[in-house]
């Protein structure tokens, strides 16, 4: 909830109006800050809000939005006949606007220490009795906020690099499974070209990926550098998303010269059996045999039928009733017996050991592992290599696209 005050924050400028309390400072653009009042009214809160506290935590957000804003009017309707603020009206308008600056504060922020800090900066403001005090205040809660920024900034390109340093460390043994992958293809005869230009990007963009990170982390201890360090994170989990972008359509391109991969049409039966990983995808009546496997269904055109009465397991996200997530994931744990499955545009991945299966319908299947399948009385073996199991990997580690920073 915390994330909701730091969106509607972005929108008023308050480290601004706070200068314009002190003497020396101009005099704080009115109609900007209007706009930027209008602005934060504009922003979307229709956020799923069937709960109760979340409601009451949305409404609570924009009382002290509003209230900030009433303050904020008042106070530059007062400094516009009294520049000098020094009637009790004025004194009065000031500690109300410099109380509502706090609340809104407050709502962005997590860290107790900083919370506690602008609270403490209440006391004070409630004792001030002349503008020079209030001045003094203000400063005082703008630094407080600066330290606040500074320490959040710092703290997320931190979290971030820790994310993009085991996607690196991923991605390194992808290139070297991609260059033995590339070289086996060679050795029988293939044109590689593609392949290999395709791995020259994918190295460059994660060498692009690397240089930015450094280059964040090092601008992350300077705080007059934070901002840009931060922009250096972002552009880093860019580069690793293009890298992401060439790394599926060399698998694609792969897929074509590996044993193990099968595509099979309405008229042919497939079996198989072996310790590892296969996937399938189409339109399918799968049933198998496995032990101590995990069992992911995609269903996406929401008719799939999951029969595991042959077969007991740990635990479902059928069990959990949230299966719905994500097009319909049907997830199971340490599953072990018999299981089957039917139904059309299915994504099915089953890995384990002892797995015995037989499939029927449209579609490819892709065996990853130890051990053999036969299709048209021809037996082939599983593929030893771990390419896509690599890449699936990858994609769950993905790096999150930090949110905008900004420099209030």
């Amino acid at each position: 909830m915390k994330n909701i005050g730091v969106k509607i924050f972005a929108y008023i400028a308050v480290v601004l109006m706070l200068a314009s309390i002190a003497p020396a400072m101009a005099v704080a653009d009115t109609d900007n800050l209007q706009d930027r009042i209008q602005e934060r009214d504009r922003v979307n809160l229709t956020m799923d809000a069937s709960n109760d506290g979340v409601q009451n935590q949305i409404r609570q957000v924009m009382n002290t939005q509003e209230r900030y804003g009433e303050a904020t009017e008042n106070f530059l309707r007062i400094k516009a006949n009294n520049s000098a603020l020094n009637t009790e009206e004025a004194i009065e308008a000031t500690k109300e606007y410099l109380n509502s600056t706090i609340d809104v504060m407050i709502e962005s922020l997590e860290n107790e220490e900083y919370i506690e800090k602008l609270n403490e900066e209440k006391e004070d403001i409630a004792a001030a009795t002349t503008r020079a005090e209030l001045a003094e205040c203000a400063q005082d809660i703008r630094e407080i906020w600066r330290e606040a920024r500074d320490e959040r900034t710092s703290s997320t390109t931190t979290s971030i690099n820790n994310k993009l340093t085991a996607v690196m460390r991923i991605s390194e043994t992808m290139t070297l499974r991609l260059e033995n992958e590339i070289a086996r293809i060679e050795k029988n005869g293939e044109d590689v070209t593609g392949l290999q230009e395709m791995l020259v990007e994918y190295k460059a963009h994660i060498a692009e990926a690397r240089e930015y990170q450094e280059q964040a982390m090092i601008a992350n201890t300077n705080r007059e550098r934070q901002s840009q360090g931060f922009q250096n994170m972002k552009q880093a989990g860019l580069s690793i998303k293009e890298a992401n972008a060439v790394l599926g359509d060399m698998l694609t391109e792969l897929k074509q010269y590996r044993e193990g991969l099968v595509t099979l049409s309405a008229d042919e039966t497939l079996t198989a059996e072996g310790d590892g990983t296969a996937v399938l995808s189409g339109d399918f009546v799968l049933s198998f045999n496995a032990d101590d496997a995990i069992l992911v269904v995609k269903d996406m055109d929401g008719d799939a039928k999951v029969d595991t009465e042959g077969a007991s397991y740990g635990y479902s996200n059928v069990d959990a009733g949230n299966s719905d997530i994500n097009n319909r994931a049907f997830v199971y744990h340490n599953l072990t017996g018999d299981v089957t499955i039917e139904g059309t545009r299915l994504t099915i991945t089953l890995r384990g050991t002892d797995i015995s299966l037989d499939v029927a319908g449209n579609g490819s299947v892709m065996f990853t592992g130890n051990g053999t399948y036969e299709l048209n009385g021809e037996e082939s073996k599983w593929t030893a290599s771990y390419v896509e199991e690599e890449k699936e990997a990858e994609s769950e580690d993905e790096t999150p696209e930090p949110e905008e920073q900004n420099d209030i």
